[in-house]
């Protein structure tokens, strides 16, 4: 740290501020040849890797140097420049050179060919493949082969079931024809292509609605029926990974000639408002069987129905919410919200997690398959290209924000959620006693009061103490929602959720390391200026900054009486 960076023989000269520039050319004048020559010899003589642009094989003679002051002479009539032999061979070189872009000491910024990762390259035949298209076909692929591992329907429903097992593999099959035709054929037929892919979707699709219209039409006429024996049909996990594997691989990709237009995007953003509508339609059945229900199977039943469809509802509100207010923040983090979601449904049989529980209409709000058709659709091409998204410094504070709110929000109504679970466990309704409720609730008040204590202090207090405090927040939460989820599991036997702690879990780590890792990682001149990133953040969340606060103050220079040289 302390040595003199002049010291290093080993510092590339062609840098812009090389460390042994011996300053000795003039600066009140353009200098000579002869002087620029006495100046770079010395620098090229101590250059000792080479230079940084090596001459080829076929090095050009040299030039006499009375020819190339003549030549670096523009032409008497023309005001042409001849073009010296050794500098157009220099400029020729072709692919054997390197170059340096050297910009501020620092860091050189990327050449004009794209640098493989760890050394890794892509084929030359799969140079027009995407990387987010080929996450889409990798997302579809796990989704659809997850459906035919996952509960499709909870009834014995053979017909359903084989309606979706084999509109699985018609969907699987396709995948697979798509991206042989696309990439081994040397003309690989385009449009036969996205004509392949979406009807080869399309069974998924309409096998996945097929159950939903099912369970719908066999559920109302026992709404209100006490259904020992459970739901006529019964919405496993499965049905909503064959909607989202359907949506997903059901449009064309970029790499076999499809780019949205604004026709696609309006499509688009007219299915996601149909699927709000239809989710909202979902919600009022549901709370018609809820009250019809107080009648007929009693209240502990409605009261545990309706809290489960108040998370329900409040979680699908968030996320088309942000969809359709094309909201960026919320845009981002209600996808990642989702995806998690996705994520963890794939391995449903073995977690047993709570929000993929089998539903129906008759006894619930099924809200999952429109959750999961909601984000196959915020995740399209078609969707995506219509939203403006970034993740800079300042976009990473703004989605921490976004989760302390998230976790305010969805923890209140896990509040309520405990308080009716202790009303009906006082009947038996609910899993665990009434104390082991009462005791969750004031669990989840802490993780509300923590998480505005977060978002509080990201948007007021100083910068370093506001990342500080944020960064403790989020170990709060981590830490007693692991403790919540263990004491949980120990005493009713239940996964990770919303109301168990496992929510508090996630959203702690995820807010704690967009607080300490991108900032650094991602800054590529070394660690950010923290009172900077947070002005730059609260400016931009204000959305209110005048042109006038961005021009310097001038006045005590302006008033200060200056001498012209010389006078």
């Amino acid at each position: 740290m302390d040595r003199d960076p002049r010291e290093d023989e080993n510092q590339d000269a062609d840098w812009i501020f090389a460390f042994d520039d011996p300053h000795s050319l003039p600066t009140d004048r353009l200098p000579g040849r002869e002087e620029f020559d006495r100046y770079a010899t010395p620098l090229l003589a101590r250059r000792a890797g080479g230079a940084a642009l090596p001459r080829t094989e076929e090095a050009p003679a040299p030039v006499a140097e009375g020819a190339a002051s003549n030549a670096s002479e523009p032409d008497a009539v023309t005001g042409a420049i001849e073009v010296v032999p050794g500098e157009d061979a220099w400029e020729t070189a072709g692919e054997s050179r390197t170059r340096s872009y050297a910009r501020s000491g620092t860091t050189p910024n990327a050449e004009e060919e794209e640098i493989p990762l760890g050394g890794f390259q892509l084929p030359e035949r799969f140079k027009e493949l995407g990387i987010f298209d080929a996450l889409r076909d990798v997302l579809a692929l796990i989704t659809l082969a997850s459906a035919l591992t996952t509960t499709l329907t909870t009834a014995d429903t053979p017909v359903l079931d084989l309606i979706g097992r084999i509109a699985v593999g018609v969907a699987l099959a396709a995948l697979v024809a798509v991206h042989a035709l696309r990439w081994f054929p040397e003309k690989p037929p385009l449009r036969a292509i996205r004509i392949l892919r979406v009807a080869g979707m399309a069974p998924a699709l309409a096998a996945a609605v097929t159950v939903l219209v099912a369970d719908l039409a066999l559920s109302l006429p026992v709404l209100f029926a006490p259904l020992p024996d459970g739901p006529p049909v019964g919405i496993g996990v499965g049905v909503s990974l064959l909607l989202l594997g359907a949506i997903l691989g059901i449009e064309p990709r970029a790499h076999e000639g499809y780019v949205p237009q604004a026709r696609a995007r309006r499509i688009a953003r007219t299915v996601l408002l149909g699927i709000g509508i239809a989710a909202a339609a979902a919600l009022l059945l549901a709370l018609v069987m809820i009250i019809g229900r107080l009648f007929t199977t009693g209240w502990p039943f409605s009261l545990m129905a309706f809290a489960n469809t108040v998370v329900s509802a409040l979680l699908l509100l968030v996320v088309i919410a942000s969809a359709l207010r094309r909201d960026r923040s919320w845009y981002v983090f209600s996808t990642a919200v989702t995806a998690g979601l996705a994520i963890a449904a794939l391995a449903d049989n073995t977690l047993g997690l709570q929000f993929a529980a089998p539903l129906s209409a008759a006894t619930g709000y099924v809200y999952l398959p429109f959750l999961f058709a909601a984000f196959g659709l915020m995740i399209s091409r078609s969707f995506v290209r219509s939203m403006p998204l970034s993740f800079r410094r300042t976009d990473w504070l703004v989605y921490t924000v976004r989760t302390f709110e998230f976790s305010a929000l969805m923890h209140a109504a896990a509040v309520l959620w405990h308080l009716l679970a202790s009303l009906a466990a006082t009947a038996g309704a609910a899993p665990g006693g009434p104390v082991l409720h009462l005791v969750d609730a004031v669990v989840c008040v802490c993780f509300v009061v923590v998480s505005l204590f977060g978002r509080n202090a990201l948007l007021s207090r100083p910068a370093v103490s506001a990342r500080a405090s944020g960064v403790v927040a989020a170990l709060v939460l981590v830490v007693v929602g692991f403790l919540d989820v263990i004491v949980n599991s120990l005493a009713t036997l239940s996964g990770a959720g919303l109301v168990t702690g496992g929510a508090a879990l996630v959203l702690g780590i995820g807010a704690a390391l967009m607080l300490t890792v991108p900032a650094p990682v991602r800054d590529e001149f070394g660690a950010p200026d923290i009172s900077r990133m947070f002005a730059d953040f609260r400016a931009r969340d204000g959305g209110r900054v005048s042109l006038l606060d961005l021009v310097p103050d001038v006045t005590e220079e302006t008033a200060e009486r200056k001498f012209y040289p010389g006078s």
